[in-house]
């Protein structure tokens, strides 16, 4: 992908240092910002830009005027409701416990995978997987300077571990029972479909369905269970074998197959 990597008007070293990493990282072109507005470097360079910021960075497309940029969203109220002692759907659905590894293999803008980084705690190991570089590289970048008031959402995304790949070739490196839970959420595309702020995002999301082989090697990885998240009239959950948890009050259900016996 072509893109070029800039600051804002007004950046301090830390800044720039880190634009000029990331740029040196995946090859990509650092230009100095000046006073110049995002319309003029993406018509000057023929490419989209990537901003860093303070507090976040953004990349706008060079076909559009709307900038995506990443944010906690509600992985924010979910986690400060598990640090009250609270529940949350998905911890529950794939039986979360301190100390886990878990694989989330959808990572989207990784909501789903800072619950989960919470949930397992410093001891675990949470790793979310992203095949569309801007998504992957702005989630990445993005939680390690977005901050929030309360300290365990904070926590819970500079532990999170993001990779970028497909998820199909990453599990094929992954030995035997390396994970505890591996997670799914194919229905993405569909998720932000209702979120206007998202709107940006709606061309980068991989919406590939689940396959045979994928799910073939997602049952050699996971030690205990592999956890579906799908729209109510999704067929996959019967395509695949999963037990469905039904959400009367959601239009998205969990669904899981147990792979294995946790151990004590």
């Amino acid at each position: 992908m072509t893109y070029i990597v800039t600051t804002c008007l007004r950046p301090t070293e830390a800044i720039t240092e880190r634009a000029e990493a990331h740029a040196a990282t995946y090859g990509a072109r650092f230009v100095t910002r000046r006073k110049h507005s995002i319309e003029t470097l993406k018509q000057r360079h023929h490419a989209g830009v990537l901003v860093f910021d303070k507090r976040r960075v953004e990349y706008t497309p060079l076909d559009g005027d709307e900038a995506f940029f990443f944010h906690p969203s509600s992985s924010v109220f979910r986690v400060k409701q598990l640090a009250r002692g609270g529940n949350d759907p998905l911890v529950d659905a794939a039986a979360i416990k301190p100390g886990d590894r878990v694989l989330d293999c959808t990572l989207g803008l990784g909501s789903d995978s800072i619950v989960l980084s919470h949930a397992v705690g410093p001891s675990g190991h949470a790793v979310g997987l992203e095949s569309e570089f801007v998504t992957a590289m702005l989630v990445k970048e993005g939680m390690t300077v977005w901050e929030e008031k309360h300290d365990a959402v904070n926590e819970a995304m500079r532990r999170l571990e993001v990779v970028w790949t497909d998820a199909l070739t990453y599990l094929k490196t992954c030995p035997d029972a390396s994970f505890d839970v591996v997670y799914f959420d194919p229905m993405f595309e569909k998720t932000i479909s209702e979120s206007v702020h998202l709107n940006p995002l709606r061309s980068l999301a991989n919406t590939n369905p689940l396959s045979v082989e994928l799910m073939t090697e997602a049952r050699r990885v996971a030690a205990r269970r592999i956890v579906l998240k799908a729209h109510f009239e999704s067929e996959t959950f019967e395509t695949f074998g999963f037990t469905r948890i039904v959400r009367k009050t959601s239009k998205f259900h969990y669904g899981i197959i147990d792979v294995g016996t946790p151990t004590l």
